[in-house]
């Protein structure tokens, strides 16, 4: 359910918002599952890193973003590329790595982008992406563009020296950078309290002398407009924010990890705070969905999903004969 506190800013947000960032959750998870299926029926090569118990905070990303924002999104982010620009015949495509594909076959990974909506490829979950994102959004900024960016990480990440040396050039020079943590409380399999000594992580934005916040990041409404409200203030005052999300990931480190390591009671907390259903318990005691629509709706996506999965599996792979396309140039 929605918070108290928000109740007020949530009721003014458009219906029409709330029914986009619920269709764009149940769109990521649709895609997770069936992503999830055909790696273990043998189609996909490379690996799956699901993005499900975390959806909340892409779509929230995404709804709060313009046109000409940029985003760096981390390995559990599907609703930034789907909320950007991309289809799930796009996420098939390229997991199952298909000529038509963003890495046109070249990865059947991870490492994909999509230029047009202003999302960079992951080259590294491991912090690196962030001075990425500052380089971009300064360079923006420098032709007058208003450009702000979004970047993801884990809380793994969050120990290493990329992501230090990037939030400090941010700090120092007031790059507009929304900084989401989304803490799911392993790095692979090492637990947080084994990687750092704070509280919480957000607890380091003292330091670096940036504004930061805490939320749950399973609660779509606290998660939207905080975003909201970050987002107006930092395109009126450009700095950088740290903003620290709460939250699990329900399965592996990728579909290749058993997941034997978690604690079973996170697994429950967390289960029990699922952000499709927390929205759609939040929607239904707003009168802004039924039981019937919502199950619509989930068919539809279905529907979409597994038409975007067969028309992708349908479809050539590279031609080896093209292996050094886009490698080598005549001198």
């Amino acid at each position: 359910m929605w918070t108290d506190d928000i109740a007020a800013k949530v009721a003014a947000v458009d219906a029409a918002v709330w029914s986009r960032m619920l269709e764009l959750m149940v769109l990521s998870r649709k895609t997770d599952e069936r992503l999830i299926k055909l790696y273990h029926q043998g189609a996909i090569r490379g690996s799956v890193f699901a993005s499900i118990g975390q959806e909340a905070i892409g779509a929230a990303a995404v709804l709060n973003s313009a046109a000409d924002d940029l985003f760096a999104p981390c390995i559990r982010d599907l609703p930034v590329h789907l909320g950007r620009g991309y289809s799930p015949v796009d996420i098939f495509r390229q997991a199952l790595g298909k000529t038509a594909g963003p890495t046109r076959g070249r990865d059947g990974n991870i490492h994909y982008g999509n230029p047009g909506g202003g999302v960079y490829a992951m080259i590294s979950h491991l912090g690196a992406m962030l001075s990425v994102l500052a380089g971009g959004v300064m360079a923006r900024r420098r032709r007058r563009e208003k450009t702000i960016g979004f970047a993801f990480l884990g809380d793994g990440a969050t120990s290493t020296g990329d992501f230090h040396e990037a939030m400090n050039l941010i700090a120092v020079r007031d790059i507009p950078v929304l900084v989401i943590i989304e803490n799911n409380h392993y790095a692979y399999s090492t637990p947080t309290h084994r990687q750092y000594r704070c509280e919480n992580l957000v607890d380091r934005a003292l330091g670096y002398g940036v504004d930061g916040l805490l939320i749950d990041g399973n609660n779509p409404g606290e998660v939207y407009i905080t975003m909201k409200d970050i987002v107006e203030d930092i395109r009126s005052r450009p700095r950088p924010f740290l903003l620290e999300c709460d939250t699990m990931r329900m399965r592996g480190h990728g579909e290749h990890d058993s997941f034997a390591y978690a604690v079973p009671r996170l697994i429950q907390k967390y289960t029990r705070r699922d952000p499709i259903r927390m929205a759609v318990r939040g929607m239904k005691s707003a009168g802004l969905i039924t039981d019937e629509v919502y199950e619509a709706l989930e068919k539809r996506v279905e529907a979409e999903v597994r038409e975007a999965s067969r028309q992708a599996l349908a479809e050539p792979g590279p031609d080896p004969a093209t292996l050094c396309d886009g490698v080598y140039t005549d001198a």
